[in-house]
């Protein structure tokens, strides 16, 4: 006898313009969402889609887009049903995937702005905010080797989010997409940069999902043949006091520190061709709970998790499942069971 079972899950939140993930640690086989504001409001909206479907199986477009969409026609205020651009639409995740990307070609990193920008042979399925990147085998830039980094704006090029800007311009190398972040947290992350203040302000290359109160080591070693800097910092305990501090680059990947670093000497980031050296980095240690009680923490939030989960990201935009800015996303996923 066969018996089937299904389940409906639903949702909805005001869009930040961004991509966004939906949890289904159950998974789900299909997904159906509707761009509330549009479909009160056509008129203004003409030409922005409206509506969205992915099914379990689905196969990609010929944009390598997953899902359908209908978009308002301006005249009419029909719904017309229009293929995914590229990068846009739902992208499927299981974050207890250990098995990075395939390798993918970089023709050069270029320095000269906030952040360096990777030019590659295709940026297919990288997503801003979201998606991190492992650079390495690079003939220029060396340092950056071995890295993971938080992806940020993506188009034909994508750029290093929390990385300080690189003085000369890195040749060809390559990177891979880690889907993990990792699945068990608390996390070890790679600092890029550390503030001279009162109370440090570090920046870490991956997103970080850190805690007020939380105890960290940080680790910068002295590097052969030129230097992090600031290695009096190196072996120090600290608590970290606040968590997405803006520095001076803009970036709020941070945490703030109860270390004064005021008299240490500048952090600096390894030039193009240091020699082979470990990078500087945060290890968790512990708790002091009576900040984290202070800032309202989960006291239990620095347990060892396995945090892997599966859902779908919706890209946003004016024809993405994730809407633009003020938006308001509802959204409706079902599974089904035969038994």
């Amino acid at each position: 006898m066969s018996v089937v079972f299904s389940g409906n899950n639903s949702g909805s939140f005001t869009s930040n313009g961004s991509a966004r993930f939906i949890a289904m640690p159950a998974g789900c086989d299909y997904i159906q969402v509707i761009n509330e504001t549009i479909e009160m409001a056509p008129a203004a909206f003409g030409g922005s889609g409206a509506k969205f479907f992915w099914r379990k199986g689905m196969a990609a477009n010929a944009n390598g887009a997953y899902g359908l969409q209908e978009i308002v026609q301006a005249a009419t205020f029909a719904l017309t049903p229009v293929a995914f651009a590229a990068g846009s639409g739902f992208i499927p995740v299981d974050t207890s995937v250990n098995v990075p990307g395939p390798s993918v070609a970089i023709t050069a990193i270029a320095g000269g702005g906030v952040t360096p920008v990777v030019t590659c042979a295709s940026a297919a399925g990288l997503i801003s905010g979201v998606s991190i990147v492992r650079i390495y085998n690079m003939l220029g830039a060396t340092q950056l080797s071995g890295i993971d980094f938080t992806v940020g704006a993506v188009g034909g090029t994508f750029t290093l989010a929390n990385m300080t800007n690189i003085v000369a311009t890195a040749l060809a190398g390559s990177y891979r997409i880690i889907p993990y972040n990792p699945i068990y947290y608390p996390s070890t992350r790679y600092i890029t940069n550390i503030s001279q203040a009162a109370q440090a302000v570090v920046m870490l290359s991956v997103t970080h999902n850190y805690v007020v109160g939380q105890k960290i080591r940080l680790h910068v070693p002295a590097v052969t043949a030129t230097t992090y800097g600031m290695t009096e910092i190196d072996g120090r305990e600290a608590t970290i006091v606040a968590v997405g501090t803006a520095d001076a680059l803009g970036s709020t990947n941070t945490i703030t520190i109860d270390i004064d670093t005021t008299g240490f000497t500048a952090f600096a980031f390894p030039l193009t061709g240091a020699a082979g050296f470990t990078p500087a980095h945060v290890v968790p240690v512990g708790e002091n709970t009576s900040a984290a009680l202070f800032a309202g923490t989960d006291i239990l939030s620095d347990a060892v998790l396995n945090t892997a989960t599966s859902g779908l990201v919706l890209m946003g935009g004016a024809n993405g499942p994730a809407g633009i800015n003020g938006h308001v996303i509802s959204w409706v996923a079902g599974k089904s069971f035969n038994q």
